[in-house]
């Protein structure tokens, strides 16, 4: 209800994550939604088909248009993976990866 009641005229609210699933029941005004022309939509993955995101960005990132590198903070190997999820758990790493060998 928030997320709406801040939306401007012609807005709309994106639901990105829920409570666990007996719990994300939610109450609007329908009014608002009518008489404001406002819209409530859902979204996983960020709408889109990773089928073709996945190559783009791929590709992007190779030519360098997508900076990657600069959000890792740490770099784990295949036998640190345990360390890297305590890690992650500490908010010791935001971005933490898992190198496999060539």
């Amino acid at each position: 209800e928030t997320a709406l009641n801040l939306a401007s005229k012609d807005g709309t609210v994106v639901v990105t994550g829920l409570a666990p699933m007996l719990e994300n029941d939610a109450q609007v005004n329908s009014f608002m939604l009518a008489m404001l022309n406002k819209e409530i939509k859902g979204t996983i993955f960020g709408s889109t088909n990773p089928r073709e995101a996945i190559p783009r960005l791929l590709s992007m990132y190779r030519e360098g248009k997508l900076k990657m590198d600069e959000l890792i903070t740490r770099r784990y190997t295949l036998e640190e993976v345990n360390q890297g999820y305590q890690d992650m758990r500490d908010g010791k790493n935001i971005r933490g990866i898992i190198e496999f060998p060539d």
